[in-house]
């Protein structure tokens, strides 16, 4: 009895696993279904439509479900047909014995639809508002592959659906600025416990004229929150428009770049977290790679060509390698290679850290100068072309509020300028250092050896000093302050040479000051030229508002030497007084006993007023002059001589008009042989008699002169007359009488 059930046993677990089998391999045809899977497809989503002719059964034994398999599905969506290769709906076995339709998931094959079709298919699942951008998005191309479509209990679409396939030949505008183009990739849907895992691989594509091939994304989707990480691989050419839209993107500044091309070879690592709302959070990029060529064209920048004289706004980059990594909070981008300003190539280091929260900015490098030419004028300094040099730099700054100098070293020979903790502000004026040591070398010639240090007060002292510079600056007017109003301290000074660049060098030059509010209000200068020659400088506050310069030199060529309209000056003294306010300054300058050999506004008038002569012998020997003294006031950039008069025994001119520094020169003066003149003096009665006794002149008395035009464009035109003006007599008496006085005494 017992082998007759055991045999009932067997037969029937054999026919079991034979149905079983069959019913996985081969299923069996039904009709059950069809009514109520299009009634429920419809229910899911008004819109969507599902035909097919038959439908099979199948067991999946491994899920313990019903997998039914229908025969040429199609989707209608809108009207818009879909063909499909294959839908299979999987559902619990209870479904099989009840009208309950218990569906578990759908998977949905489709080949090389329209990628168009992909928004019609995503809309069953996909809020509306997402898919209408994935209809934006996707323009040309196919599409082939399967979606995995699963249901909660309640029949809703659960969120853990996949996608695997292909997008064939596709453009997808992935803004208006951003466009792939001929794109075809492979993309793979897994399992990873409860996640999610998309891996999309680029076999082909370009973006913005970049070869996109090999680039990957992964996207890992987890619960209510997909983690996307991508390496987008581009490869090729690059111009400014591209380079605008990527700078646009990445929120990088380049308004001052004006024209940009060149080559890439770069991988660009995105990471970031899209929720539920599909809203970026933690958005983490970053870019390695490769510029084996590029050519940048910057705005006009002359503070760079005031050092780099050869720069011409461009810089070409060869095969250097560029390091980005951008977070929420910073930037750093890492730049290394070879660099040409000029001609030649040299190497380069640079990093730049970019800190959102502060909006600061911290800059280290290093890169070598030998081809390039350097000029620091106020140095006196220049580097030629070919000189090994290099430098090495850290500073932080935040723009149009500071720029924090924390190192910077630049090395050529025996040249060295270390500058260290420099603070300026927004206008680039001092407001505070550390130290500065400077070593430099003109012609061959050591110029500058010097230590600044700044503690409680500012102490300078070296072995020499160029101060050549500084003599250049005196007459001219610079609206760049060298110290904020944020600056006040001490100041010692201790030289043992000061070269002026006239051979007229000064030792034992020593200087106390005082700087209250970036202004000097306290000065006292000594040096001397040679034993019984000296130079003097004075500072001193006349009230809250003014302040007097004095400076009294026994040589006045250093002085003279830098106007650039007198050459060959020779011996002279001179005295210099300006009280200087805020509103403007007032001057007076004289100088006594000097020569001058080469003028050529003087010539040319010589030459105008038919003293040929005289004009001859300015550009031989020189004419020699008693005195001049100018009488000025400045207000802005306009300088007003109110009176000007110089005296000589071959020529005296007076003279008065206005100079707007680098735009206008405007003169009007006179001009008298010297001859002449002591024949007019002579001829006024009584004063005659008392200064040359009584001499008559014959002919031409003088000439009245005007200059007007740009400082390197003067027009001179000149009127013969044969009296002098009242006021040149008035000034030329005076004179006259001062001078005398001086000899009696």
């Amino acid at each position: 009895m017992g082998k007759f059930f055991l045999k009932i046993f067997i037969i029937l677990l054999v026919i079991f696993f034979s149905f079983t089998l069959y019913l996985s391999f081969f299923g069996i045809e039904t009709n059950k279904f069809d009514a109520l899977i299009k009634e429920k497809a419809n229910e899911v989503n008004e819109n969507v439509k599902l035909e097919f002719n038959k439908t099979k059964i199948h067991l999946n034994p491994t899920e313990l479900n019903l997998a039914v398999k229908l025969k040429e599905p199609r989707i209608i969506i809108k009207n818009n047909q879909i063909n499909l290769s294959k839908l299979n709906l999987f559902l619990s076995i209870k479904s099989f014995f009840s009208s309950n339709f218990l569906l578990k998931r759908a998977e949905v094959a489709f080949a090389k639809n329209h990628i168009k079709d992909l928004s019609k298919i995503t809309n069953i699942f996909v809020p509306k508002i997402i898919n209408k951008q994935i209809g934006k998005i996707f323009d040309q191309g196919q599409i082939d592959g399967e979606f995995i479509i699963p249901f909660d209990v309640n029949g809703d679409i659960g969120n853990d659906y996949g996608f695997s396939g292909r997008i064939l030949d596709a453009s997808i505008n992935i803004t208006k600025k951003f466009q792939i183009k001929n794109l075809t990739t492979e993309i793979k849907h897994t399992k990873e416990d409860s996640a999610n895992l998309f891996n999309i691989a680029i076999k082909k594509g370009s973006l913005l004229d970049f070869d996109l091939t090999d680039s990957i994304f992964e996207l890992k989707r987890d619960n209510n929150e997909t983690k996307v990480k991508s390496l987008l691989k581009t490869k090729g050419d690059f111009n400014f428009a591209n380079v605008k839209k990527i700078s646009s993107l990445l929120n990088f500044n380049i308004d001052n770049i004006k024209n940009i091309e060149g080559k890439t070879d770069l991988k660009t690592y995105v990471n970031f977290k899209l929720n539920k709302n599909y809203r970026i959070r933690n958005l983490v990029y970053s870019v390695e790679g490769e510029i084996p060529y590029s050519e940048i064209y910057f705005n006009e920048k002359k503070i760079i060509k005031k050092y780099l004289p050869n720069y011409k706004d461009r810089i070409t980059l060869k095969d250097s390698k560029i390091n980005l990594i951008k977070t929420k909070s910073s930037s750093t981008i890492e730049l290394n290679g070879l660099m040409k300003m000029s001609n030649e190539f040299d190497s380069y280091n640079l990093k730049q850290i970019y800190d959102s929260n502060k909006e600061s900015f911290n800059v280290v490098g290093k890169a070598n100068l030998t081809n390039s030419q350097i000029n620091i004028s106020k140095l006196n300094y220049i580097k030629d072309n070919g000189k090994e040099s290099e430098i090495d730099f850290n500073f932080n700054f935040i723009p149009k509020k500071y720029i924090n100098i924390t190192k910077f070293i630049f090395k050529s020979d025996k040249t060295i300028i270390d500058i260290k903790n420099l603070k300026l502000n927004k206008n680039f004026e001092t407001e505070d250092f550390k130290e500065l040591k400077i070593k430099t070398f003109n012609n061959g010639s050591e110029n500058n050896d010097f230590l600044v240090k700044k503690s409680n007060k500012v102490e300078i002292s070296g072995n020499i000093f160029d101060a050549e510079p500084l003599l250049k600056s005196l007459f001219k007017k610079d609206d760049r302050k060298t110290f904020s109003k944020k600056f006040s301290s001490e100041i010692k000074i201790n030289f043992d040479k000061t070269i002026t660049g006239t051979n007229d060098d000064v030792t034992n030059f020593a200087m106390i000051a005082s700087i209250n509010r970036g202004s000097f209000d306290k000065l006292s200068l000594k040096g001397n030229f040679a034993e019984n020659e000296i130079i003097e400088m004075s500072i001193y506050q006349i009230d809250n508002n003014k302040k007097t310069l004095q400076v009294i030199s026994d040589r006045a060529r250093p002085f003279i030497k830098n106007f650039d309209f007198v050459k060959g000056f020779e011996d002279g003294k001179l005295e210099y007084e300006s009280t200087i306010s805020e509103e403007g300054s007032s001057s007076n300058l004289i100088i006594t006993n000097f020569k001058v050999s080469k003028v050529p506004a003087l010539a040319q008038l010589l030459t105008l007023a038919s003293l040929q002569g005289i004009a001859d012998t300015l550009s031989g020997e020189g004419i020699r002059f008693e005195s001049f003294e100018m009488k000025s006031n400045s207000k802005g950039n306009v300088m007003n001589i109110e009176d000007a008069l110089a005296i000589g025994p071959a020529v005296s001119i007076l003279l008065e008009g206005y100079v707007d520094k680098g735009k206008t020169v405007s003169l009007r003066g006179t001009l008298v042989p010297a001859t002449k003149l002591n024949a007019i003096i002579a001829s006024i009665p009584l004063v005659g008699d008392i200064l040359v006794g009584k001499k008559t002149g014959e002919g031409v008395v003088g000439v009245s002169f005007k200059m007007k035009g740009p400082p390197k464009d003067i027009k001179t035109t000149v009127n013969p007359i044969k009296t002098l003006t009242p006021r040149f007599i008035v000034r030329a008496v005076e004179k006259m009488k001062k001078k005398k006085q001086e000899e009696s005494k």
